[in-house]
């Protein structure tokens, strides 16, 4: 008989090369399950609070913290070892107080970035696609598997792909739209300039092989050019969320 369904190991070797593990020291690791993030852009819960935070030092130690519901994801409490946590996620362990968002790191990877208590209500998702459903309603996909569907009130011409917007979790109350514009900041989410963030001063569209650019100047004054897809936006004139380990800034 067939195997059905998807495996359930991961060997070591194979496993994407932004994953904090050691390589020969044994021969396999937790795998992804499905879910909001896809293996190549995501951490299991085991590598964060094993391999990262130092919480766990076996997988026994991870599936104990785990069952007492003090891991939150995004507001909602998380038990699975191999649930993927990934760009923007919030993570918050409620006995210890400690509370962090991911963002994407210089070289690959994806860096933990503390952040306040209010922080912890919101989180920034990009629009991914946006389609008409039953009823004439319009639906927006969003970069980490949620959909939104929006108003009658609300006009869809003010929801545009790869826009960003702020919404409250867990309860995915929509705060705020942050548009793809000049004068906007961003960061960068792939690419050989990921993790690089700072104002948007060009945009340029094309249309057939040749793809979209964008512009961005540093804080330094540096600029760099990045295809259209892998800019985040973050904020109209300044990040809406923390962008480094001692703070930031909230429009």
């Amino acid at each position: 008989m067939a195997r059905r369904g998807q495996k359930r190991h991961l060997k070591r070797l194979p496993a994407p090369r932004h994953w904090p593990i050691k390589r020969k020291e044994a021969k396999f690791t937790t795998r992804v399950i499905p879910g909001p993030h896809p293996k190549e852009h995501s951490l299991t819960l085991a590598l964060v609070l094993r391999e990262i935070l130092g919480f766990a030092e076996n997988m026994r130690e991870v599936k104990a913290i785990l069952s007492t519901g003090q891991i939150k994801v995004d507001g909602e409490i998380r038990k699975n070892p191999r649930f993927p946590v990934g760009l923007m996620d919030v993570i918050e362990i409620t006995t210890s107080g400690d509370r962090f968002r991911l963002l994407p790191k210089q070289n690959g990877g994806l860096r933990f970035v503390n952040i306040d208590k209010a922080e912890t209500g919101y989180k920034l998702c990009r629009i991914e696609n946006k389609t008409m459903v039953k009823g004439g309603k319009i639906q927006l996909g969003l970069h980490d598997g949620r959909t939104l569907l929006l108003a009658e009130s609300e006009k869809a011409s003010e929801y545009n792909t790869l826009d960003t917007l702020k919404i409250g979790i867990p309860q995915q109350k929509l705060m705020k739209s942050i548009n793809l514009d000049k004068g906007a900041y961003a960061i960068v989410t792939r690419g050989k300039n990921i993790g690089i963030e700072g104002k948007i001063i060009e945009i340029a569209k094309r249309i057939g092989t040749h793809a979209s650019t964008v512009t961005i100047q540093d804080p330094d004054g540096n600029k760099f050019q990045t295809a259209l897809e892998y800019v985040f936006v973050v904020g109209k004139s300044k990040p809406e969320v923390s962008l480094e380990a001692t703070g930031g800034s909230s429009e």
